[in-house]
């Protein structure tokens, strides 16, 4: 079953948030304002509070900038400089370096006791690099290079209720989420290969 969290919803959230979008950009509030506070703040604390394994409160906080990237796309459409490319970039690297933290902040805490986790850690933040990088090379080759199992969303939406799960006392949480995220992760990657060589014919 294909997750499509993202498609699925856009619409209806859009119409939510564009009142509070247009009210930011009223005050002056810019969409890579937005995407710099949203992909620092996630950063530093995904790496803060799970690194020191305080996940509970670590998927509030990290959750809550991580909303900043339901804003800044549409602030940037409803402003009057539009979308910018340089706007794209900084945000699509933003959101890999808190995807990133996210793994990483994982990473540190189970490093000194789960040796068998180190490796599937290390997986998923690879595999996840790959899911946008084969995306992103696909656009440059003008080839469409949509969908698969689980994107951005579905993902960060896994990997943070499994942390969340292991805050409020479930053991196994992390090890089952971040296999399961592995998992995905990498059919995802199979699927956008498979997906960029029929665009390629």
């Amino acid at each position: 079953m294909v997750f499509m969290l993202q498609s699925s919803f856009r619409d209806p959230v859009v119409k939510i948030i564009e009142p509070f979008a247009k009210f930011l950009i009223k005050i002056g509030v810019t969409a890579n304002l937005l995407s710099t506070i949203g992909g620092v703040g996630a950063s530093i604390s995904a790496l803060y509070f799970f690194g020191n394994g305080r996940f509970f409160t670590g998927v509030f906080v990290v959750a809550g900038f991580v909303l900043f990237d339901l804003f800044d796309g549409t602030v940037a459409r409803l402003s009057k400089r539009g979308v910018s490319k340089w706007g794209a970039l900084l945000d699509s690297t933003l959101d890999r370096i808190s995807d990133s933290a996210i793994l990483l902040g994982g990473l540190i805490y189970i490093a000194a006791d789960e040796n068998n986790l180190r490796f599937v850690f290390i997986t998923a933040i690879v595999s996840s690099f790959l899911v946008s990088y084969i995306k992103a090379r696909a656009e440059a080759l003008q080839i469409p290079c949509e969908g698969g199992l689980a994107e951005r969303a579905e993902r960060t939406i896994l990997i943070l209720t499994a942390y969340g799960l292991y805050g409020l006392g479930v053991a196994s949480a992390i090890s089952i989420g971040i296999y399961l995220f592995t998992l995905i992760s990498i059919i995802t990657v199979l699927q956008r290969l498979w997906i960029v060589y029929q665009g390629s014919k």
